[in-house]
């Protein structure tokens, strides 16, 4: 090796370490608090609770019956926020017995409604997005 490929070298092994480094300080760790954790996991509990009062076939054919699609409802309950669904779950507590299934599905609709209005999803054709 002559001198020249040699400092060559020794540039882009000192440019591809100064890379290096940089890129290993980006990385952070951070300490998770045990709430975080728990609501975390309570609102997938949640979600899967409301997937699966949906799998009832007198909901889905009154789903079916307002036109609206069951995985556009599946996609909507994904979307739903920690407060969407702890209001959710609020008024399905205190729906009466026997009109449990009735109610949610009018709350459901509601949201669905009320969120094709602010233009977030596009549940319903016939609902024309507010600008």
């Amino acid at each position: 090796m002559t001198f020249t490929s040699r400092k060559l070298t020794a540039v882009v092994l000192s440019l591809l370490m100064s890379w290096m480094g940089l890129a290993a300080t980006s990385a952070s760790a951070a300490m998770i608090d045990t709430a975080s954790t728990v609501s975390e996991y309570s609102l997938e509990q949640d979600k899967a609770a409301l997937k699966s009062a949906l799998e009832r076939s007198d909901v889905r054919e009154r789903l079916l019956s307002l036109g609206v699609a069951v995985d556009a409802v599946d996609a909507r309950i994904d979307a739903l926020t920690a407060a969407e669904l702890s209001s959710l779950k609020a008024n399905m507590d205190d729906m009466p017995a026997g009109a449990g299934a009735v109610g949610l599905l009018a709350f459901l609709v509601l949201v669905f409604f009320i969120t094709d209005i602010l233009g977030v999803t596009d549940i319903f054709p016939f609902v024309n997005p507010a600008k």
